[in-house]
């Protein structure tokens, strides 16, 4: 009997006598997260912050987990997210490199098609099933982790489990070149989106062309570069409907005919997958940034279209608020909207946006990588070229932010305040060798 997760013990006997001395709870986590500090005059924002290290350090021991109690194994997806944290709190890899060697050590898997991966691994699936998302989202995380690390030997390793997994996809790919009917369990979101896959799901498609274009860049394939641009442009004429991208489109009579149904989340991975930008749909880009975020459940803006929910549809948001440049207040306030009700609950960050399933979800610490970059202003660590790139600093609607990341060779310090006058005071340190760059305009 192991309980690893428990809030309150209670214990009874039903018969009998016994005597209970000593109980204690022994604490499996990864302890290797403490060095990486981050406080600021927000006390709503320091909490999250510690929420979120205690969410990754519950799932970050061996592998990347989904949550310490009742899903101890190593999904896709949630690990590209929960990755980007080890790097921030620890300077390392070294659990994603061992993460990614188990997608790259076995031969085949068993009971699921020839080149498809494991959903989540160790966990062979006896009944077939598979998320051919999710074997996207590894491809996403071996190029991240090559950015990150600089370690090219893991993608070349990995260059005939990528092909395959395309080779895999290229299998469902229609007349037009895009994917349809994807098999087993096709998988966008915890929202109305996952009810929209079939027959062609434009998000899936969306994910597929950034998948060909990172193997474009990995392995030198200009051609498949050039079969993600046509399939970007082939979504748009199909799934734009002049305001919103349509999720799906179903077989009538032998032709696809777009289901009209709009989620959120389809919105996002429009931009996240460069299917859009804030240039080429200016008017859904503003729609996003001022109609959506956490407070439309009260506004009830464009009820027409199905929420998202936090895995993966709001970090997703966060993600394209920082990327296009939005005030590191509108990140600051939306965090709190988002998170801040979970940190105080449980101390802990969750799978959805309510608690009725996981509340401590790895992939949600992610907000450290956002508290980092937008809030503190820690723009980017390159490990391979020893530069620290700076942006956003006091810009956020704060007295003051510190922050303490470890990276190769030592530590980097960050702090700026604004004094009573209100001029900003910025002091870093860095390890020596290493460069500090201050973008902030």
């Amino acid at each position: 009997f192991e309980p690893y997760t428990l809030r309150y013990l209670k214990i009874m006997n039903l018969k009998g006598t016994c005597r209970i001395t000593s109980p204690y709870l022994r604490e499996y986590a990864n302890d290797s997260i403490w060095a990486a500090q981050f406080r600021c005059s927000d006390e709503r924002i320091n909490q999250i912050f510690e929420a979120a290290r205690q969410t990754f350090r519950q799932n970050a021991i061996d592998i990347f987990m989904d949550c310490p109690s009742r899903e101890r194994a190593g999904w896709l997806c949630d690990s590209f997210f929960t990755a980007r944290v080890e790097y921030d709190l620890t300077g390392k890899s070294l659990i994603e490199q061992s993460f990614l060697e188990n997608y790259l050590l076995p031969d085949s898997f068993e009971n699921i098609p020839s080149g498809m991966v494991a959903m989540c691994y160790p966990g062979d699936h006896y009944n077939g099933s598979f998320i051919p998302n999710w074997c996207m989202w590894l491809i996403c995380e071996l190029d991240e982790y090559v950015q990150r690390t600089g370690d090219r030997e893991m993608a070349d390793k990995m260059k005939d489990r990528v092909l395959g997994i395309i080779n895999f996809l290229d299998g469902y790919r229609n007349e037009d070149g895009l994917l349809e009917k994807l098999p087993s369990w096709v998988f966008v979101e915890w929202s109305k989106a996952n009810q929209l896959v079939q027959d062609v799901n434009y998000p899936s498609n969306m994910h597929f062309a950034a998948v060909l274009d990172i193997a474009a860049r990995l392995y030198n394939m200009p051609e498949l570069a050039a079969e993600a641009y046509l399939i970007r442009s082939i979504i748009r004429d199909q799934s734009f409907n002049g305001k919103f991208f349509v999720d799906n489109a179903v077989r009538k009579d032998g032709k696809l005919v777009p289901s009209g149904e709009c989620t959120e989340v389809c919105q996002y991975f429009a931009f996240f997958f460069n299917v859009a930008t804030p240039e080429t749909h200016p008017e859904l880009w503003q729609i996003l940034v001022n109609d959506f975020g956490p407070k439309r459940r009260e506004t009830k803006a464009w009820p027409e279209i199905y929420n998202a929910n936090q895995f993966i549809g709001n970090f997703l948001r966060m993600e394209l608020l920082s990327r296009y440049g939005e005030s590191p207040d509108k990140i600051l306030d939306e965090s709190i909207g988002y998170l801040y009700y979970m940190a105080e609950r449980t101390g802990t960050l969750w799978e959805n946006d309510g608690a009725y399933a996981s509340c401590n979800h790895g992939f949600a610490s992610h907000q450290i990588r956002i508290l980092y970059r937008d809030i503190l202003g820690i723009a980017s660590v390159d490990k391979i070229r020893r530069i620290i790139r700076l942006n956003n600093i006091g810009v956020a609607s704060l007295d003051w932010c510190e922050g303490i990341l470890p990276i190769d060779g030592g530590i980097l310090k960050v702090r700026w305040e604004h004094d009573k006058n209100g001029k900003l005071k910025l002091d870093t340190d860095a390890p020596r060798g290493w460069v500090i760059i201050n973008d902030t305009p």
